[in-house]
Order: structure tokens, then C-alpha cells, then sequence
């Protein structure tokens, strides 16, 4: 009964960090996942015809944006992670023709407003971190 007493906070320690690392990774890959499917559409739709030339407008770079938060380039439904907003992600132009879409993501982990006073503090999401995908394509 000792032993148990004695093992079982760092087991229960132990369950809650690798349950916590577990769900930023699947955040992270989500986030991953996004932001490359938004490089390939941007880019094919990027290159005006067989000029060779690439114009990325405001429209395209929001369609961008789009399908990293919401997945589809009207920008409706649900956001495919928990607090990802279209002004966490970038779509620009890297020189050459390439195509720059790059995510910062304030992750906050699920188990931070239960241990709030795990020793940093009272807000949950200063203990939070950004997760950060960024993805280059040429124009096709």
C-alpha cells in the first residue's frame, strides 16, 4: 500500500505528459497536413497560363489561408484545429516562383487550465507553445 502511494503521482505525471505530447503531435501533423494542401492549390493555380509568370492576388493568397484553417477555399464550416485563425497563416511569394505558406499555431495543451498552478502561473495558454508549418512550392 506504501508503494502505491509512493509510485502512483508519478505514473499519473508520466500518463498526463505522454497523453499531452501525443495531442500536440496530432496538432502538429494536422497543422502539417494543411498547410501543404494549401501550397500544392495555391501554386497550380498560381502561373498565368504558359506565360511562365506567377501572380499571386489577394484572392488567391485568402483561398490560401482558407484551406489551411477551414480545409476548403470558401472558408466555411469549422476550423480544423481549436483556435486557428486565417490570420495565423501566410501566403506569400518566395522569388522564383515559388509559393511560401507558412502556420503559426498557438497550441494550448489540454491538460493547462486543470494544472494552472503547476508553477507557471494562472493563464493556461502562457503555458502553451506555437506550433510553426511552413511549406514551398514552384509554381506549376
Amino acid at each position: 500500500m506504501i508503494e502505491m502511494v509512493a509510485v502512483t503521482p508519478f505514473l499519473l505525471l508520466l500518463l498526463l505528459g505522454v497523453s499531452e505530447l501525443s495531442n500536440a503531435l496530432v496538432h502538429y501533423n494536422t497543422l502539417n497536413k494543411s498547410v501543404r494542401e494549401a501550397v500544392r492549390e495555391v501554386s497550380r493555380t498560381a502561373l498565368l497560363g504558359t506565360t511562365g509568370t506567377m501572380l499571386l492576388t489577394n484572392e488567391l493568397k485568402a483561398e490560401g489561408a482558407n484551406l489551411v484553417v477551414y480545409g476548403n477555399v470558401a472558408g466555411t464550416g469549422q476550423p480544423r484545429l481549436p483556435g486557428l485563425l486565417r490570420s495565423h497563416v501566410s501566403v506569400t511569394a518566395a522569388g522564383n516562383n515559388l509559393v511560401l505558406v507558412q502556420a503559426n499555431y498557438p497550441y494550448t495543451p489540454m491538460f493547462g487550465p486543470i494544472l494552472r498552478t503547476f508553477g507557471y502561473g494562472d493563464d493556461p495558454a502562457s503555458i502553451g507553445i506555437t506550433l510553426t508549418a511552413s511549406t514551398v512550392m514552384r509554381a506549376l
